[in-house]
């Protein structure tokens, strides 16, 4: 998919990704890189409580009842060219 396209585009505006806060999107990222709240935590400069707060918010807002499913989820779905980061985090 080229991801210049109106519809690349317009698929990542009404995705859930759209859903999502950013602090919940870097949040899902930590998730998708396999780190722990803890890390994930440092990394934002957040308490690790506000982590476990956003990752109940995604699991909600995604639907899926765990932490390995948020990853799995966040591995499918299409992030907006913005929220690319580099490999590892």
């Amino acid at each position: 998919m080229d991801r210049n396209s109106n519809t690349f585009r317009a698929r990542c505006a009404s995705g859930p990704i759209a859903e999502l806060t950013p602090t919940q999107r870097k949040v899902m990222k930590g998730v998708r890189s396999g780190l722990l709240n803890k890390q994930i935590a440092f990394d934002l400069g957040i308490a690790e409580a506000t982590v476990k707060a956003h990752m109940t918010a995604l699991m909600r807002k995604l639907k899926v009842r765990n932490r390995t499913q948020v990853a799995i989820a966040a591995q499918s779905l299409v992030w907006p060219e913005q929220d690319v980061v580099a490999p590892g985090y």
